[in-house]
């Protein structure tokens, strides 16, 4: 895996492929969601069936949205549009990114295009493991307090030729001329890549958002580095 410690500058630029055209059903999903997320309780209910409306109320909703609230934090966008069936009625499931995790919404249409049925479900990470983050935070702070020889420490042997202590602080420099000063940890997440595990950072600069990306070789080694501007997934 040769990836080694990045600091991406610059953004590329690219055609993308032609918008797919929404069908009717994900264009009324996607509707439900945007009223939900900006409370418009009653307004999310518009398109409920006549056997959905008496059991999912106003209010019962509201609660739902307070719960969720808690637990995600506040709505940014959809990320993906599946169309699919479930328990026989056609469906519509939008992967929608939060503040604090994802959260799979899905919404069952009867034969007339009404709602049938509608879930929000968070997909949570699992938490990340706990050898692994300390050790990632170690690297980090070594890294934030400019002890460099210390921080490529837990490196295995080809991420230790690849960023040497010196390499680790002049990528120290350009990112305080960047990002200014490093604040704190504001999220930490685990995900797997390649066979490698990787515990992800949100860092705190007084600029802006950094990403902060630890893998780990099956020796819990630290097989590769990457700071990058922090872009929402």
């Amino acid at each position: 895996m040769k990836l080694v410690a990045s600091l991406l500058l610059t953004a590329l630029f690219a055609a993308g492929p032609r918008a797919r055209l929404q069908t009717p059903i994900e264009s009324e999903a996607r509707e439900l969601l945007a009223n939900f997320a900006s409370g418009q309780i009653a307004a999310s209910t518009r398109n409920f069936n006549d056997q959905l409306r008496p059991v999912v109320t106003p209010a019962l909703l509201a609660e739902v949205k307070a719960q969720l609230d808690q637990t995600a934090g506040p709505f940014y966008l959809v990320k993906e549009a599946h169309q699919g069936t479930k328990d026989g009625f056609r469906s519509i499931e939008l992967i929608a990114r939060y503040q604090k995790c994802l959260v799979s919404v899905m919404v069952l249409f009867d034969p007339f295009d009404r709602v049938q049925a509608v879930y929000f479900n968070p997909i949570v990470d699992p938490p990340a493991d706990p050898a692994l983050e300390s050790i990632a935070r170690d690297v980090l702070t070594n890294f934030t307090t400019g002890r460099f020889d210390a921080a490529v420490k837990p490196f295995n042997r080809d991420m230790a030729a690849q960023l040497t202590p010196a390499s680790m602080a002049g990528l120290s420099e350009n990112i305080g001329k960047i990002f200014g000063t490093f604040r704190s940890v504001t999220e930490v997440h685990q995900r797997e890549d390649k066979g490698y595990k990787v515990i992800d950072m949100t860092l705190s600069y007084t600029n802006g958002p950094v990403s902060f990306r630890v893998a780990f070789d099956d020796q819990k080694r630290v097989a590769a580095l990457q700071i990058a501007p922090f872009k929402q997934q």
